[in-house]
């Protein structure tokens, strides 16, 4: 085995092995989750009043369940909810990046409800499970392996949900690939694009530079750096966009402005392109420019809050 092998097998072990007192694991890797299914899961929604579903226009009262899974406060995975189904039936793969010290994965199963979801029960799956290092037996099988790396591993189970009978079962797959076995490039599994390069980030201190960044001198002749402008060049780049305009966001507001001062003005006055989001975005489709707009819901998003679109009239 050369150095710089031996090297990354030492640091490897380090971040794989920690205190020994405690059973916790680096997980370096890949996880693919597979949710399969739940069966028999306890009913929290009957309010077992002969007429409430004729009050209240309903004719359903079963649990409506979905599956999260999670590595300490990290969430991994959230299925769909499934109305009114004690015998839930999900499918459903997850491809989850992971470089955590961790004790082990817990499945969450919960009820969805209007105001405050409540546990239909859980499962905790020890990562002592997932790890696993190659041995003399497996290199005796195949010569290219070298004693204690990481193994990929496959568990499949059905379990028992609080290790309860009474509050169902909760089938699932996971498969942990080490990060040894993966590609260099860590393209998004399961993505329906290929991984592009020449792709350029820029990084902002402030939303548009006000002269409050701190001035800072680089090289040799002490060249001055000067702050990129968000607002200015999100501007721009729509502007000059020539086939398509991709906007992401938790609120969108169609009458903010991208630009400020004297540029306002000038823009207003003189310019081809309208400074509110809204207008602008309108003048591009109406140059056959795609433009397409995506909100999303987050952990902060919920009945009161979700993700929203601020259109305002003057």
């Amino acid at each position: 085995m050369d150095a710089a092998k031996r090297t990354k097998n030492a640091i490897f072990q380090k971040l794989m092995k920690n205190d020994s007192s405690v059973n916790s694991c680096t997980l370096w890797g890949l996880l693919r989750i597979r949710i399969i299914k739940c069966n028999n899961l306890r009913n929290l929604d009957s309010l077992n009043i002969k007429n409430v579903k004729a009050l209240f226009g309903r004719q359903r009262d079963k649990s409506d369940p979905y599956v999260t899974a999670f590595l300490e406060d990290y969430r991994l995975l959230k299925t769909r909810h499934i109305d009114d189904d004690l015998d839930p039936v999900f499918n459903e793969e997850f491809y989850c990046p992971v470089a955590h010290c961790t004790e082990g994965i817990t499945f969450k199963v919960k009820d969805k409800d209007l105001i405050k979801d409540e546990s239909l029960g859980k499962y905790f799956l020890p990562v002592s499970e997932l790890i696993q290092t190659v041995d003399q037996k497996d290199i005796d099988e195949d010569s290219s392996l070298n004693e204690g790396d990481l193994k990929r591993v496959g568990v499949h189970k059905v379990v028992f949900l609080d290790e309860k009978k009474a509050h169902g079962t909760l089938e699932f797959f996971v498969e942990f690939i080490p990060v040894r076995m993966l590609s260099k490039t860590m393209e998004v599994p399961g993505s329906y694009f290929s991984q592009t390069k020449g792709n350029s980030v820029k990084l902002y201190m402030n939303a548009d530079d006000d002269g409050s960044s701190p001035v800072i001198k680089y090289g040799a002749d002490e060249k001055v750096w000067t702050p990129p402008r968000l607002w200015r060049d999100i501007y721009d780049a729509i502007c000059n966009a020539k086939v398509f305009v991709y906007m992401v966001g938790w609120s969108i507001d169609t009458c903010q402005c991208l630009l400020r001062g004297e540029e306002l003005e000038q823009a207003r006055n003189k310019g081809k392109y309208d400074p509110q989001i809204g207008p602008l975005l309108k003048q591009k489709a109406e140059e056959g420019v795609k433009v397409n707009i995506m909100q999303w819901d987050d952990y902060s998003s919920g009945v009161m809050f979700p993700g929203m679109m601020v259109s305002r009239s003057k």
